[in-house]
């Protein structure tokens, strides 16, 4: 059994002039004029400043050994849970999401290859991957009150190989992220999702 470190960060939010100095920008490069001037479009802006806890799990464990570990772990989303979708089969749909699910309560959605694609900078595959996992139960539990909250659902998590020949794995804590839409049902989403993500990350990590 390897050990494991855990970091944790939080990312500061911005003051409220930079919050309005970037609202602005943002009307200026699409080309629109601030509220309130002359021939200002029917256009709404609106941003929103919170505060992100970042984690980092570290360990010996290799990057081959992990990688290998969180895909044999993970159910995957697969086309026959689509087809079910499209079909309308609710109950077969909610029975299929669940077994798949396992455990962990958590399915593989897709993966984001950065590894390969970072060829272009040295002709060499690299050992880094994203997976995007996250459970369509819990997301619509969160969506059905707030269609913004699908922005989080599924969730991303980063495996590389670190500096020391180990592997980590790095992520938003997905309850902060959530925190922004002030919603109850949302908030006890992302804490069942907290937990779910971090025993999933210790025991592949470990």
């Amino acid at each position: 059994m390897s050990s494991f470190a855990i970091s944790s960060q939080r990312r500061s939010a911005p003051t409220a002039a930079a919050v309005s100095a970037s609202a602005i920008a943002l009307l200026a490069l699409l080309g629109l004029p601030a509220a309130g001037s002359a021939g200002a479009a029917e256009l709404t802006v609106s941003q929103t400043t919170m505060t992100v806890a970042h984690v980092t799990v570290s360990s010996p464990k290799p990057y081959a050994a992990v990688k290998r570990e969180l895909e044999a772990r993970l159910g995957k989303l697969d086309e026959h849970i689509r087809q079910l979708a499209r079909e309308g089969k609710h109950d077969e749909l909610r029975a299929a999401l669940e077994k798949v699910a396992g455990s962990d309560g958590l399915v593989w959605h897709y993966t984001g290859t950065h590894g390969e694609w970072l060829i272009m900078k040295g002709g060499q595959v690299k050992p880094v991957t994203e997976y995007f996992i996250g459970n369509i139960l819990s997301a619509v539990e969160m969506t059905s009150v707030n269609y913004a909250s699908g922005l989080y659902a599924p969730l991303r998590i980063v495996l590389y190989e670190n500096a020391q020949g180990g592997s980590s794995i790095e992520y938003d804590q997905p309850s902060t992220q959530l925190s922004q839409f002030h919603s109850p049902q949302i908030d006890a989403v992302g804490r069942t999702l907290d937990e779910r993500l971090a025993k999933l990350v210790a025991a592949v990590e470990q």
